[in-house]
């Protein structure tokens, strides 16, 4: 054998063993690129290769909603909203979205669930109130066209969608990645989260931590072993909250017939969805504000995967929840 055959021979199993390397390396790969935003982390992590242009999309997505729904920031669309007139308005096709899952949950939680709170939250301080002494009215409600994408606003009561647009973020991420054939994956933005295809053919694992200690410790793990997609949010006080000057507990979710922080026997409620992390959000803040016994039957009634933990630590979970983790 010539000393150029010999080479080229070595050359060609190299390059053999380098693709060997390589498909190996790509079946076992995880991707993960991550940030934060809306005043906690994001990621989004999947088997497949997640190039620079999608990252730069992705935060893109996270942005432009941020700058939608944010009442954080006196420019953005819901703070403008805020701070204007009563009068019809016309919005942006992410708020026109947003408030449509809203106003189906709140039709859904009889009255339960509602995003014109910002006010009393901000009381309490768990959101901005611009230097202003606000005062909530009673509670108030919202009505948009469905044709036009309009928002009636009616009330001087300021709009909050921290309790959505997680979710809905998560959602329109997803529905990138879906576009853009990246099927396999796992969004997380600050606990609201979707899985969707596999991690290698095996099922993505999601921890629900236990509301019960202070360390991250899972008290259940959930699974896509049986749905492609599944859309998790959970809902608790355990972590936000605050002690008044009397000692008392103050949660930050509100119930909006008593203008009240809620005090019930949930400490931690989680929902699974079949299609929408933007109704996974909602409803597990609905449920949350309306009480066990509330929320339980009425999950049961439309056919909602939730899980309760009550303060005792004890597990309840409605009925659509052992279709999805049997």
């Amino acid at each position: 054998m010539t000393r150029k055959l010999f080479s080229k021979l070595i050359a060609l199993v190299a390059g053999i063993v380098l693709t060997i390397v390589a498909y190996n390396h790509n079946q076992t790969s995880i991707y993960q690129i991550n940030g934060q935003a809306y005043g906690t982390s994001w990621s989004v992590v999947s088997s497949q290769y997640i190039g620079d242009h999608h990252k730069n999309n992705i935060i893109n997505i996270i942005n432009n909603i941020d700058f939608v729904a944010s009442n954080y920031k006196n420019n953005s669309e819901i703070s403008i909203i805020n701070n204007s007139p009563l009068n019809k308005i016309s919005i942006s096709n992410h708020l026109y979205k947003i408030l449509k899952v809203a106003k189906y949950v709140e039709n859904n939680s009889d009255g339960f669930y509602n995003i014109m709170m910002a006010k009393k939250s901000g009381e309490f301080g768990f959101s901005p109130d611009f230097g202003n002494k606000n005062i909530q009215l009673n509670t108030s409600t919202f009505r948009i066209d469905n044709n036009e994408k309009i928002l009636y606003k009616n009330s001087s009561n300021w709009f909050d969608l921290s309790s959505v647009a997680k979710g809905y973020a998560v959602q329109v991420i997803h529905e990138y990645l879906i576009n853009n054939d990246l099927i396999n994956h796992m969004i997380d933005i600050g606990g609201e989260v979707i899985i969707n295809g596999t991690k290698h053919g095996d099922s993505w694992n999601i921890g629900i931590q236990d509301p019960s200690v202070i360390q991250n410790k899972a008290i259940k793990v959930i699974s896509n072993n049986n749905s492609k997609f599944l859309a998790i949010a959970t809902s608790g006080e355990y972590r936000n909250f605050k002690i008044d000057d009397s000692g008392n507990r103050i949660s930050h979710t509100i119930n909006p017939k008593t203008l009240k922080s809620i005090n019930n026997q949930i400490s931690s409620v989680t929902v699974i969805h079949e299609s929408s992390a933007s109704y996974a959000d909602a409803f597990a803040t609905a449920f949350n504000a309306m009480g066990f016994t509330n929320a339980f039957d009425k999950a049961n009634e439309l056919n909602i995967a939730a899980m309760f933990i009550l303060n005792n630590n004890e597990i309840i979970y409605s009925n659509k929840w052992y279709d999805l983790q049997s």
